[in-house]
């Protein structure tokens, strides 16, 4: 849906996905909405995307709980994790299947965002022949990226990296709406 390959490997995710013409659709309303009424009486979902500690908690940006204070807090984290680790995989077949994109490239700086959209668009017309790769590469690529985040603790940046009350809210009422239809054995 977007590629935003504009930003040096330097720049924090969240300032990245700040300037990103996903949020800015999100935010403005731009892209077709959908909400969600989990819960009677609460805050409508809206759509979102999902974020790493280091990202913004905002309505349509979730990330989990800094530090749980319910079984229910837990049990969202877990299930948002979860979620999060499709992303990474689909990271993973991107990263094996055009290696290039994991390490320094000798370029001009204008070209090298030419270069990793390339990458994308190859990587979907993989998908789309449903061409295979080697999982071993795959999982690798997503181990290196996990020790990666491992190392640099993925930080959140103090000026991208906010809380919004709507955020805590909408996360709220997602937390709520777990801990009421799950089953007690999860």
């Amino acid at each position: 849906m977007d590629v935003e390959c504009r930003w040096p490997g330097s720049i924090h995710d969240a300032k990245v996905f700040s300037n990103s013409f996903v949020k800015n659709k999100l935010q403005s309303g731009e892209l077709p909405q959908t909400f969600n009424n989990l819960l009677p009486g609460h805050n409508l979902i809206p759509n979102y995307v999902i974020g790493d500690p280091a990202y913004p908690l905002t309505p349509h940006c979730m990330k989990e709980f800094q530090s749980c204070k319910t079984d229910a807090e837990v049990v969202f984290n877990n299930m948002l994790r979860s979620a999060r680790n499709s992303i990474e995989c689909a990271f993973g077949h991107l990263k094996a299947w055009w290696l290039i994109i994991t390490r320094k490239m000798d370029l001009k700086h204008e070209t090298i965002p030419k270069v990793v959209l390339s990458c994308f668009v190859l990587h979907n017309v993989c998908e789309l022949h449903n061409d295979t790769i080697d999982e071993e590469l795959v999982r690798s690529q997503v181990a290196r990226k996990r020790s990666m985040e491992t190392e640099y603790q993925n930080v959140p940046d103090p000026v991208y990296s906010c809380t919004t009350g709507e955020g805590e809210a909408i996360r709220d009422v997602m937390t709520q709406y777990i801990q009421v239809n799950l089953p007690d054995s999860y």
